[in-house]
């Protein structure tokens, strides 16, 4: 019996694939945040009325809520953006050990390392000033 040779050393592949469903499990999270975000407007909305009877636009407080529904939405396209570049990052790196190169890749790092500090500043400053 012949035994069967692989390219790909399998602890290679495995730590690939655990990079690669981190990955995915931050685009998930990320799409949630972003949902949760802009969903929370809508229960701003429903409390205020149920509360005072008033529409949103007279209670003052609510004037910013339209910014809490674009932030949601922006972070849950850098979700799925996060989650359509895993899938080019997880074949790079089948490509890489295939021909038995050692390389990373430092941009999804580097793009999801600015995309969480974006949003955590724009949400300190919607703390600060909104």
């Amino acid at each position: 019996m012949q035994e069967k040779k692989f390219s790909i050393d399998p602890k290679d592949l495995m730590a690939v694939e655990r990079a690669t469903t981190a990955l995915i499990g931050t685009s998930i999270s990320l799409i949630i945040l972003g949902f949760i975000i802009e969903k929370f407007e809508l229960f701003l909305h429903i409390i205020s009325v149920e509360l005072t009877g008033k529409k949103h636009d007279t209670i003052p407080q609510l004037t910013h809520i339209a910014f809490y529904n674009y932030l949601g939405i922006f972070i849950t396209i850098c979700g799925m953006l996060l989650a359509g570049y895993t899938y080019k990052y997880y074949l790079t790196w089948i490509t890489h050990l295939e021909k038995g190169e050692i390389d990373t890749d430092k941009n999804i790092y580097f793009y999801l390392s600015l995309t969480v500090s974006l949003v955590g500043f724009v949400l300190l400053l919607s703390m600060i000033f909104i």
